[in-house]
């Protein structure tokens, strides 16, 4: 939290403040609450379909 501004959400990766064009993916108290997912699939004749929906939200 930074005093006078609060919450601040950053994008180490692309060294950023996260702003207006980021999607939150998860909160949490530190890392380790959401830390990155690894998995590994085994088969076949499966096909995927995505369909990813973003809705602006008012802010509090």
């Amino acid at each position: 939290m930074v005093p006078g501004i609060g919450w601040v959400g950053l994008d180490p990766t692309n060294n950023v403040e996260a702003l207006e064009n980021h999607i939150r993916v998860g909160t949490g108290r530190d890392y380790a609450d959401v830390s990155p997912l690894q998995s590994v699939y085994r088969g076949g004749g499966h096909t995927l379909d995505v369909k990813v929906s973003v809705n602006l939200i008012d802010q509090y």
